[in-house]
């Protein structure tokens, strides 16, 4: 008899340090399980370090402005303090500081109402600790991996940590948000474990309404730094400012280049045409983005990319690198386009082609936007749980 008994649910995923409540893709995917009535209870913890104030100032302000406890959408999101010492103390503990800050808490709403299972996010500390905490409750423990967790630890030609192959082979279930991320980890789970690809949704209600492209209208949005290759796109975009003066770039983020972006934009003489915007909020880089004509982002290290299909849900082309995890979802010349990470000339290849002809890349651009919109956190929602259900059965 099929199970379709409702779930309570224990994600982990550790406090990130940006403007979202814990981590906005795994809040995405906790709504979209609640909306399908399972209880969802989410620990995220703050990262302390001794001397944080001086060391971490911005680490120190998120986590003096996190509470201990809130409700965020509807979701339980609950903050313990948690010790981390860096690189250093991630290759010695993994996820066993973690552990120790959540154990206690998990304990205390386990008993009030049992939790079906554990999902944890990100392998090496949230992973470890997640398993352990499964363990510790008795239930068993799904795991996403979304890139860093994966490009960092496990790399092609060294062997991983001894501790991440114990997590990434116990897990019950190991779900990936693109194939290439699957392909480094699964090899270490053994062919009868459960390892699958589950990429990540967008957000339909933050997809504004679609009413023209403004012509030669360059978008790229991310954190500013080198892997990102905003200075290459730049460069790209340069070598055509002249051929076509009615061409902008809008740069959408904060980080590191910052400063350094700047000022190689007032030497190319473009500050009337390339934009920094900083900042912005979800809502309004969608709205960016449905003014934009080519969203442009050729950066390594994508575990998925969930910007590319943002961009390609508003309406714009799409321009990602090829061999990164966004390739399971764009097929060059066909539904957007993949450069080599960082090419300035391919990228610039691309750009000329779609600001020459526009036109004729209109079936293109329409086949990109509706293969996004299919992605959406429902549907993620639904085949995460159909995962909950297969691990359970077999307990």
């Amino acid at each position: 008899m099929q199970d379709n008994r409702l779930l309570r649910i224990l994600m982990m995923i550790h406090r990130q340090a940006d403007k979202s409540a814990y981590c906005q893709y795994v809040h995405e995917q906790a709504k979209a399980l609640r909306d399908r009535g399972h209880d969802v209870v989410v620990i995220a913890c703050v990262g302390v370090t001794p001397m944080m104030k001086r060391l971490r100032p911005e680490q120190a302000a998120v986590a003096e402005a996190t509470p201990g406890a809130a409700v965020v959408d509807g979701i339980e999101v609950y903050y313990p303090r948690a010790l981390t010492l860096g690189n250093a103390g991630e290759r010695l503990f993994g996820g066993r500081l973690i552990y120790m800050a959540a154990v206690g808490l998990a304990k205390k709403l386990h008993a009030e109402k049992p939790f079906d299972l554990v999902h944890a996010h990100m392998l090496p500390r949230d992973g470890h600790a997640g398993l352990l905490i499964a363990r510790a409750l008795g239930v068993p423990v799904a795991l996403t991996v979304h890139g860093t967790d994966v490009f960092g630890y496990f790399k092609p030609g060294e062997k991983p940590w001894r501790r991440n192959i114990r997590v990434a082979r116990k897990v019950d279930a190991l779900m990936a948000v693109s194939s290439l991320l699957l392909s480094r980890v699964a090899p270490y789970r053994g062919k009868k474990k459960l390892s699958l690809v589950v990429p990540n949704g967008v957000d339909l209600s933050l997809v504004p309404q679609k009413t023209a492209n403004t012509p030669r209208a360059v978008i790229s949005v991310g954190t500013l730094k080198a892997r990102k290759c905003m200075d290459r796109t730049l460069e790209a975009f340069a070598r055509l400012a002249d051929e076509y003066p009615d061409a902008t770039l809008t740069i959408v983020g904060m980080g590191e280049m910052e400063q350094q972006l700047r000022e190689r934009i007032a030497e190319l003489g473009l500050g009337g045409r390339v934009t920094l915007t900083g900042w912005l909020s979800h809502a309004q880089v969608m709205e960016r983005m449905a003014q934009s004509d080519l969203f442009v982002l050729p950066s390594w290290g994508e575990g998925y990319g969930i910007v590319y299909i943002e961009a390609m849900a508003a309406g714009c082309i799409a321009v990602g690198a090829k061999d990164e995890g966004i390739g399971d979802t764009i097929t060059d010349g066909e539904n957007g386009f993949l450069v080599p990470a960082g090419d300035i000339d391919e990228t610039e290849r691309v750009m000329r082609a779609v600001f020459a002809e526009p036109e004729r890349y209109a079936a293109l651009r329409e086949r990109g936007r509706r293969d996004a919109m299919a992605l959406t956190w429902v549907r993620n929602a639904q085949t995460v749980e159909g995962v909950y259900r297969q691990i359970l059965k077999k307990k």
